[in-house]
């Protein structure tokens, strides 16, 4: 109503225009609006006025859409956790595997992984194997790749365990960060898909005997319990034997529930090169 105003002239004409409506009591009541004349076009102000709030309506949803959308696609840089700043970049294109190799195989079945997570599959997907053997790298392919394909909606996150719990420690003391207990199950526990890197590392090298802390078994407690009806992939060193004796059995069940495993037995250690001049 208020574009037609502007647009020109406006007088009355002679039809009407009958609109119902529900009042009180449940009785449907019609009313008639006189039609006006606008430049030499009929129009039902009531009408003219429905159209344009439906047109501002859809301007809202489709900007919301769009900020929903920013804020979703960027969660992966916004809010991740890496110790290795390097693996934001990784990619399946980047990884480097020599043909026939165990690399080759496994990198084959995390795309295979990628394939059935975007035929709307849920399962969870672990990377077993030793230190620099390209686990992360290709958890975060993954990701990378759900993140920035199809409609690019979904929320995608990398989470270096050991630098979690660095953080939560620290918010025991210090009283300004927002990185505590509860902001860390709330913010995993949302995500669609999720990358819980280094599982076990916390507590030291491979073979300890050691037990994970308190506050770490309630987080992933929180986190497996939230993730039920979601896919997360993991990463670790250790068999699942001795991450039951590192942490809570049911707990460690709840995590590997539904798991797809990618095992690296025979690859070594990717990081380790030498350097000649």
């Amino acid at each position: 109503m208020e574009n037609l105003k502007k647009s020109g002239r406006m007088e009355s004409t002679s039809n009407y225009c009958e609109h119902e409506s529900i009042a009180s009591l449940g009785r449907t009541i019609t009313k008639r609006y006189q039609k006006l004349m606008f430049d030499g076009i009929e129009v039902c102000p009531k009408c003219e006025s429905e159209r344009e709030t439906e047109e501002l309506e859809k301007k809202e949803s489709a900007r919301l859409n769009r900020a929903l959308f920013s804020k979703n696609y960027l969660t992966l840089e916004s809010k991740s956790l890496f110790k290795d700043k390097t693996l934001i970049r990784a990619t399946f294109k980047n990884y480097e595997c020599s043909p026939n190799s165990e690399e080759e195989t496994n990198k084959a079945r995390a795309i295979k992984a990628v394939n059935q997570y975007r035929s709307g599959n849920k399962f969870n997907t672990l990377f077993h194997g030793d230190p620099g053997v390209g686990k992360s790298h290709l958890a975060m392919s993954i990701i990378r790749n759900m993140n920035e394909t199809d409609n690019q909606d979904r929320t995608c996150l990398f989470i270096d365990i050991d630098e979690m719990l660095s953080r939560v420690r620290d918010s025991f003391s210090n009283k300004e960060s927002i990185y505590t207990e509860r902001y860390f199950i709330q913010l995993l526990s949302k995500v669609d898909f999720l990358v819980l890197d280094d599982l076990g590392a916390e507590t030291g090298a491979t073979g300890t005997d050691k037990k994970a802390s308190d506050y770490t078994i309630r987080i992933l407690k929180g986190i497996a319990d939230s993730r039920q009806d979601k896919s997360t992939i993991f990463t670790t060193n250790l068999d699942r034997e001795s991450l039951c004796r590192m942490y809570d059995a049911k707990t460690v069940s709840r995590l590997l529930r539904d798991t797809y495993v990618i095992k690296f037995e025979n690859t070594s250690d990717k990081r380790i090169r030498n350097i000649n001049f």
